[in-house]
């Protein structure tokens, strides 16, 4: 659960940030843009800026899989109100039902749109990590609606918490319909409560955040552990998949995985090297952003400091073990 320190940093983050990168206003209604990505797969790839008035918060990648029994939905969203609008754009392409939800992990941009799903259709299952679980239920989710209620200007509003009901530990396949959901966990990576939903069928594999595509995770690092996550990615490319859908940014083949993988471990290497070097996180800073200067298109890259000084106390760490 977030401290009120960690809310404050977090908040100031995220305002900056916006700031940094003007925002594109959303539709004033309406569903929102889905793209078929395979014979039962679809994505609506959302906004790369943080939670703001224009984008009412959406801003990670929801999904969600037709199966002859109904639809499963993948991450619906940060708010109510977005919940509701994918809906819409669900009902656009069919009729069945929502059966199944999963969350990939406990931050609020990815699992607060719960609510509209549960509103239209309250015998849909939601899962997640365990981990997600007991969070959730020490008051995660009210401290994530606050924070996004105060970036929005109030246009979340109205969101409660819903959070899942399964709790999950990773080597499940869940049988939905005609296809098979395997869940993976690799231990903390992105957070200590991620989960990954491979469609073998389809040949894809949901991330969440554990891959992001040309995006520098500067939110939150402190959830994360770099040495976990590289670990985790790595195991994303061994399910060979066709298709890698992120939690954030355009989904795509291995391609994305792959610069996903190679920018953690250039990012650790050179904050391993100048440790060893014995400079302190801030002296690090402007050496390393100029030595990964080809990533400067990322989004966040300008933030990538904070990233740097949390990666610098996990080497650390790792030196006294």
């Amino acid at each position: 659960m977030m401290t009120w320190y960690c809310r404050l940093l977090l908040g100031m983050t995220l305002c900056s940030s916006v700031l940094a990168h003007p925002p594109t206003s959303l539709p004033e209604n309406g569903e929102l843009a889905a793209r078929k990505i395979s014979e039962h797969v679809y994505i609506v790839h959302g906004p790369q800026a943080f939670p703001n008035p224009q984008t009412a918060g959406f801003m990670n990648n929801p999904g969600f899989i037709l199966t002859r029994d109904g639809v499963v939905v993948v991450d619906p969203g940060s708010s109510v109100q977005i919940g509701r609008r994918l809906l819409q754009s669900i009902r656009k392409i069919t009729g069945k039902p929502v059966v199944a939800v999963f969350n990939t992990h406990v931050h609020g941009d990815h699992w607060l749109g719960n609510q509209a799903i549960r509103e239209s259709y309250p015998q849909a299952r939601i899962y997640a990590h365990q981990r997600m679980l007991e969070q959730v239920e020490a008051g995660a989710g009210e401290e994530w609606i606050a924070l996004f209620s105060r970036l929005t200007a109030g246009a979340t509003d109205g969101t409660r918490v819903i959070g899942p009901d399964i709790g999950l530990q990773g080597g499940e396949v869940i049988p939905i319909g005609e296809l098979s959901f395997r869940i993976h966990h690799t231990g903390k990576a992105h957070s200590d409560n991620d989960i990954m939903i491979e469609l073998p069928a389809d040949s894809a594999l949901f991330t969440g955040d554990i891959v992001t595509n040309k995006r520098i995770q500067s939110a939150r690092p402190g959830d994360s552990d770099i040495f976990g996550q590289i670990h985790a990615v790595e195991f994303a490319l061994k399910t060979n998949s066709r298709w890698y859908l992120p939690g954030h940014g355009q989904s795509g083949g291995r391609k994305i995985v792959e610069q996903q993988l190679l920018f953690l471990q250039n990012l650790l290497n050179a904050v391993q090297r100048y440790y060893d070097q014995g400079m302190s996180d801030y002296e690090m800073v402007e050496p390393i952003k100029k030595e990964l200067s080809a990533y400067s298109d990322w989004y966040n890259f300008d933030e990538l400091g904070r990233v740097i000084a949390h990666v610098f106390l996990r080497v650390e760490e790792k030196s006294f073990e």
